[in-house]
């Protein structure tokens, strides 16, 4: 399985949505994390130029939580 590295605000948002994904935390004060080969491949398809793993995430989950409150 890939590891990906997030920032903490990331990781955050995505603790605050479902829960704290599992991973260490990094010297820069970012986060290394496993996810699985078909996560990765589904993330590397939505991210936009030049935009990072993090900001991709961050993107999808604000998306979600704004569509879940539409209805």
């Amino acid at each position: 399985m890939p590891d990906i590295e997030i920032t903490e605000e990331c990781r955050a948002l995505i603790a605050s949505a479902i829960e704290s994904p599992t991973g260490r935390r990094l010297p820069n004060g970012n986060w290394q994390t496993e996810i699985d080969a078909a996560t990765s491949k589904w993330l590397q398809r939505l991210q936009l130029d030049g935009e990072s793993v993090s900001d991709c995430i961050i993107r999808l989950v604000i998306i979600s939580l704004h569509k879940r409150g539409l209805q």
